[in-house]
């Protein structure tokens, strides 16, 4: 008589696990923050940047060059990806990829000046995004979400740049 009452609730839908939406809701604010990036991209006169070169000019501006295998661990990208994006980065003039001198074998990124002209604009755009969070959630919730979202995708939250902006 026990099992059977459960599986007419497990039928009913009572008892069974809830039906998450974190992947639905995640999905919903990643188009939302790449439309805001993609505006504000158009309005800064960046062109031929797109959201995923975002986590390359980051690190960039942090230091002044890395070699192609370090920019790939860093934004967390494959090295044949991180090539085509930062391929398309030189074609625009923000990046030049010159001789390692400590390797000759290997090549290091570097931001040429057009690149680093831009870095106001990047830094305004990531402060926007976080003001689009900062609108609904305290500053509690935030640390809290980030923490919670670096767990789930087995990482420590970093304490970011603030022109980590453009998306990974």
């Amino acid at each position: 008589m026990e099992a059977e009452s459960e599986t007419t609730r497990h039928e009913a839908g009572e008892g069974a696990p809830r039906q998450r939406l974190i992947f639905h809701y995640v999905s919903r604010l990643h188009k939302k923050g790449h439309a805001y990036i993609v505006q504000e991209l158009e309005r800064a006169g960046m062109t031929g940047v797109v959201p995923s070169h975002g986590d390359i000019l980051a690190r960039l501006f942090a230091r002044e060059s890395c070699t192609m295998s370090e920019l790939a661990r860093l934004i967390g990208r494959s090295k044949s990806t991180s090539t085509v994006l930062v391929e398309k980065l030189e074609r625009h003039g923000y990046v030049q990829r010159v001789q390692n001198p400590e390797d000759l074998r290997s090549l290091k990124v570097r931001l040429t000046d057009k690149g680093r002209a831009f870095r106001p604009a990047v830094e305004r755009i990531s402060s926007g995004l976080n003001a689009l969070l900062e609108e609904r959630l305290s500053s509690k919730e935030l640390d809290e979400l980030e923490r919670l979202l670096a767990r789930c995708v087995g990482e420590q939250p970093e304490q970011a740049d603030s022109a980590e902006v453009l998306e990974r």
